[in-house]
């Protein structure tokens, strides 16, 4: 008996360490920077709160190098605290890797917060990064409203993780 479990000791251990497995592991963190550009807002009530409609250029720096561009719907509540999610397309490069990816994410605007914070989805669509698959988070406080960023400008950091198989 006490061959048999010495000899799935060693046979887990070098499991474990061996390369192909290792690779198999948890995908690397994925951070870095962010800044956006939000523009053509489109707004209307709906009883005491403010819906808004947003078009949305944003640049990454970091793991993530590349854009997105894509649609954001804000909900303001009279409370003065907000919900948004947004969708589109992430064209970059990740691990060296260039392709695009749709970029999805829904977050919270806290009540006399400067800042905010979201949850995010990357799926591979096309070259490099049809296979990736990543999550996480970010956060971001507002800068300033210029003429060609009418809705705002923003910026911030993200962190995750994003999987990209062979």
């Amino acid at each position: 008996m006490n061959r048999i479990l010495l000899a799935l000791a060693l046979v887990a251990a070098t499991a474990l360490l061996s390369p192909g497995v290792a690779a198999a592991g948890s995908p690397p963190p994925a951070t870095g920077t962010w800044d956006d550009c939000n523009f053509a807002p489109v707004v209307r009530t709906a009883g005491p709160n403010t819906i808004v409609t947003i078009g949305i250029t944003e640049n990454f720096q970091g793991s993530m190098s590349g854009t997105y561009v894509g649609t954001e719907r804000d909900v303001v509540y009279a409370n003065g605290s907000a919900t948004f999610h947004g969708n589109g397309v992430f064209t970059g490069t990740i691990a060296g890797r260039t392709g695009t990816a749709s970029y999805r994410y829904e977050g919270v605007f806290p009540v006399g917060s400067p800042s905010f914070h979201a949850n995010w989805v990357l799926i591979g669509q096309t070259g490099g990064l049809a296979s990736a698959n990543g999550q996480g988070t970010f956060g971001g406080v507002f800068g300033e409203i210029t003429e060609a960023c009418d809705g705002g400008t923003y910026f911030g950091t993200y962190q995750g993780q994003i999987q990209l198989t062979p």
